[in-house]
Formats: structure tokens, C-alpha cells, sequence
């Protein structure tokens, strides 16, 4: 393929004071393009976002597998099964749970760091390491302490992912798919989830923990050969890798109109950094987390980390989390009509798909209405959940309808996958600008971990001395509260640039004269 260069030189040059604003003058690139691209004109394609955001949420695909590991080992490993290496107190099950939690709150920090000083491709490839070591640890255990500690090593891969994913997606994707690229982040979670959990009933620890260490190979195998973020290499400085990138993932063919999209990128920043610090240049800026908190204090910032700290909270609370790691065990105590491990796969097979729908409806149905029928339908499937088990434990008669947690379950999954579930990682990747979206991203995922934690020990805890209904009473109410916050307070997302959307956060009114050409700014 006989390839043609092309190179455009020009200054580039920022006033910045107290009274004046930046301007961006059209910066030094080189662009590539190949005679097949030349060919087909200028039509832009986004099959390459597809390609590449899938690949990259392959990371969130060994996130459920070590969720789904816990839901399918952890009853095995506390009911006296001989076929394992040991055996686990209650006790000590509960802190295989809430140690992956201890760990996720460490990676965030990581995450944040490594993203903005490597890039989210490379920081996302450090988290498969330690998904290996984790599992790698696992294979080899031979005490309930190699467990901890392969617990907490997996937590700081789930923490890295969690915190990067957002960012790579959504600085990759489109406008008019960036909802439904963000919510695979939550649907490849439950992938890993499904697959543990499909697996696990059927074979040894052993073997099942070799199959989850292949998840992490497969990923670096897919992932290495996409392109860092233009938006990082932006922000670094590295305008003509940023062109290549824009160009690679949008299909743009003309080296003018991918000097235009970095503009756009490049005044976003700029006037984001300018608003933080004054009179500072952005070059001055780029490694500043002190700025970068002053960013996330910005009244925008704040609100919109408000917002999804929110979000998050409801997450937790609506107690999926806890669920998912005891649904076996919730099952064999509920006395279901059918095999538990059945059950368990079930659940997560309805879940995943409902991920799926959320990802094929999102862009039309948008994100407010999803988030308030997945609130609500949550409240009511959480009430009636509690209900049963209430009478379940003043030892009524509940044989006729010993289904009912099953299909109950399966409904709270489908109500909240596809609001709830899916689509909080992606508003973090639409509402916060580049600078800060590690930062915003490391505050919520650790916020995540210790309410996580919290949850996670109490639940078990809670449930022994008060009964489990009484967590799902809880619960329940927690997702009612849950649906008028989305009423009150999420913004509309779809189909919005990142400008638009700082606009409806500041409480203006969108117009006409507001929508410019930036349809595929981020």
C-alpha cells in the first residue's frame, strides 16, 4: 500500500492573563494517509471506536471474573467442601469479599497517577499485571492468608480499571456513541461475572482459576495494538500523534479537518486551565495535581462530582454488590425450587443482557429516564424481595411461592442494568474535563471501595442479628431515595457536547447560536 506524507508547519501561541483569553493558533503535524483511505474520500467511520473501546473494556471482563469468583467459590469454600484446598469460616468468607474492596480503593490512586503520567492505553495495560499475580497466587494458595493477599492485589487491578476505563472511552468515543460505549464498561463486569460463574459449579478451583488468568492475556493480546487517547496525548504536548490518533479512530482522511478536531481538544483545555489557574500557561499545568484539584472545585466540577458520587452511593446501597457476592448463598438459605448454581448463572445471564439492552437503547432513550425506571424498578423489586424473606423467617409457609427470589432477583437485575448499573461509569467520562477526569475518577472509585466495604461487612452482619430482610428494607428505601435525586438533579447528557453539557450544569439555556460544529468534542 504505497503510503503518502504530507507535513503542515504553523506557530503555535497562548496569551494568557487576568483580561485575556487563550488563543490557539493551528499547531506542527504529520499525518499519514494510506491510497485505500484516499479512495473513499472523506467519510468519516467509527467502527474503530467499536473496536477499540471493546478491546479496552476486556480489562472490566477480569473485574467480574473476580467478582464472579467469590460468587461461585465462596459457599464451597465455607460449607466443608472436601474437594477444596481449605475450608473458610463465614467469618473469614466475609473477608474475602471486603479485602478485594480494601484493594480497589488502593488503585484508584495508582490509576489516577499512572493515566495522567503514561497515558490510559499503558495504564490499563498495568492493570492486567495484576490481575496475573492475583489469579497467579490463587493457583498456588495453600492458606486462607494467600487468599487475603490475592484478594487485595486483585482489588488494585479492579481499582486501575474502574478509574481508567471511563476516561479511554470516552475520550475515544464520539458524542453520538459515547452513552452506549460507556455502558459496556458495566456489561463487560458482568461478562467476567457470567463466565466465573458458568464455569466454577463444573470444575476444580484449579482449573477454574487458570481460565480466569487467560482473561488478562487476552486482553494485552487485543488492546496493545490500538492507539493511546488523543485527548492524553494532547495534553502532553504530542500534537502529532494526537492528529494520528483522531484520524485513526474517527476515519478522517484530511490532515486539515484532523488539525481542526485537535483545535477544539486543545481550546477546551485551555480554557478549563485558565479558569483554575490564572495567568498560568497549560504547559506549567500538565503535571499539577494541585490544579487539578482546584479544577474539581470549580463549581461545575463540583456538581457534576456531586452527581456521580450520588450515583454511586445508590449503587452500593441498592445492595447489587452484596447480592451478587452472596447470590448463591441468598439462594440455598431462600430453599429455591431450583439448583442454586442454575440460579446464580440465571441471574447473571438476565443481567448481562440487560447491560445490553442499556447499551443499544441508551443514545435514544438517554440517560435520565433509564436511571429513573432503573431507581424505581429497583425500589419495588428490593421491597417485595424483603417482603418474602420476612415471612420466610417468621417460618410462614412460603413454599408455594419458592420462586419468587429467583424471579425477583431477576427482575432487580434487569431494572437496575439498565439504568443504574451501566451508565454511571459513563457520565463520569462525559461531565468532567480531561485534566480532571483521573482525579474525578480516583475520588469516586475510592468513595466506592469503602462504601463498598461498609456494605459488604454489614451485610453479612446485619443479616445474622436482624434478619436479611431487614438489609433489603434498607435497600429498598435507599433506591426510592435514589429515583428523586435522578429527577432532581441528572442532567440529559444525550447527543451533548462537552460544552453543551457545562452549559445545562451552569443552568443556562441551550440555543440554537450554542450548538457549533463541535459535534464530536468530548
Amino acid at each position: 500500500m504505497q503510503r503518502i506524507g504530507s507535513v503542515m508547519t504553523e506557530t503555535a501561541k497562548v496569551l494568557i492573563d487576568g483580561e485575556k483569553e487563550a488563543t490557539d493558533v493551528n499547531n506542527s503535524v504529520s499525518y499519514v494517509v494510506s491510497s485505500e483511505d484516499k479512495y473513499h474520500g472523506n467519510r468519516r467511520t467509527q467502527w474503530r471506536q467499536w473496536l477499540a473501546c471493546i478491546s479496552a473494556t476486556l480489562s472490566m471482563v477480569a473485574v467480574g471474573t473476580v467478582y464472579g469468583w467469590t460468587t461461585t467459590s465462596l459457599f464451597r469454600l465455607t460449607s466443608g467442601d472436601s474437594s477444596m484446598p481449605f475450608n473458610l469460616t463465614d467469618d473469614e468468607g466475609s473477608w474475602i469479599v471486603s479485602l478485594t474492596v480494601i484493594g480497589s480503593m488502593i488503585g484508584p490512586f495508582l490509576g489516577a497517577s499512572l493515566s495522567d503520567k503514561f497515558g490510559r492505553k499503558r495504564c490499563l495495560m498495568i492493570s492486567s499485571g495484576f490481575y496475573i499475580v492475583g489469579w497467579l497466587i490463587v493457583l498456588f494458595a495453600k492458606s486462607v492468608e494467600a487468599l487475603y493477599i490475592s484478594r487485595v492485589i486483585l482489588g488494585v487491578g479492579v481499582g486501575i480499571s474502574y478509574t481508567t476505563n471511563p476516561m479511554y472511552v470516552s475520550e475515544v468515543a464520539d458524542t453520538n456513541i459515547r452513552g452506549a460505549l460507556g455502558t459496556l464498561i458495566a456489561v463487560n463486569v458482568f461478562t467476567g461475572s457470567l463466565l466465573a460463574c458458568s464455569i466454577g459449579p463444573w470444575v476444580s478451583l484449579e482449573i477454574l482459576t487458570a481460565i480466569l488468568l487467560a482473561i488478562p492475556v487476552l486482553f494485552i493480546a487485543c488492546f496493545m495494538w490500538f492507539p493511546e487517547s488523543p485527548h492524553f496525548l494532547a495534553a502532553k504536548g504530542r500534537k502529532s500523534e494526537a492528529c494520528k490518533s483522531l484520524a485513526f479512530f474517527k476515519g478522517i482522511l484530511d490532515p486539515e479537518e484532523a488539525k481542526k478536531e485537535l483545535n477544539l481538544i486543545l481550546r477546551g483545555m485551555k480554557e478549563d486551565s485558565y479558569k483554575a489557574a490564572p495567568g498560568q500557561s497549560m504547559e506549567m499545568l500538565k503535571h499539577t495535581w494541585t490544579v487539578k484539584l482546584k479544577m474539581l472545585l470549580l463549581p461545575n466540577n463540583a456538581k457534576s462530582l456531586s452527581i456521580v458520587v450520588g450515583l454511586v452511593a445508590a449503587q452500593q446501597l441498592s445492595g447489587n454488590f452484596s447480592t451478587m457476592q452472596y447470590l448463591e448463598v441468598l439462594f440455598k438459605k431462600a430453599s429455591v425450587g431450583i439448583d442454586s448454581n442454575l440460579a446464580t448463572i440465571l441471574v447473571l445471564a438476565v443481567g448481562l443482557v440487560s447491560g445490553a439492552l442499556a447499551t443499544a437503547t441508551v443514545e435514544g432513550a438517554g440517560r435520565r429516564p433509564l436511571l429513573m425506571i432503573s431507581t424505581f424498578g429497583s425500589f419495588v423489586t428490593l421491597a417485595i424481595l424483603a417482603v418474602y424473606l420476612m415471612l420466610d423467617a417468621k417460618e410462614m409457609d412460603v413454599s408455594s411461592v419458592n420462586l419468587l427470589p429467583v424471579i425477583d432477583v431477576i427482575i432487580f437485575q434487569v431494572a437496575f442494568q439498565i439504568g443504574l448499573g451501566t451508565l454511571t461509569n459513563a457520565l463520569i467520562g462525559e461531565l468532567f474535563p480531561t485534566e480532571v477526569k483521573g482525579v474525578a475518577g480516583a475520588i469516586v472509585t475510592i468513595f466506592d471501595g469503602l462504601l463498598g466495604f461498609a456494605v459488604s461487612k454489614l451485610y453479612q452482619v446485619i443479616g445474622d442479628s436482624l434478619g436479611s430482610y431487614t438489609v433489603y428494607y434498607f435497600f429498598s428505601v435507599s433506591c426510592l431515595m435514589a429515583f428523586f435525586m435522578v429527577a432532581v438533579f441528572v442532567p440529559e447528557t444525550k447527543g451533548r457536547t462537552y460544552n453543551e453539557i457545562q452549559a445545562l450544569l451552569s443552568g443556562r439555556k441551550l440555543n440554537s447560536a450554542s450548538r457549533s460544529d463541535e459535534n464530536n468534542y468530548v
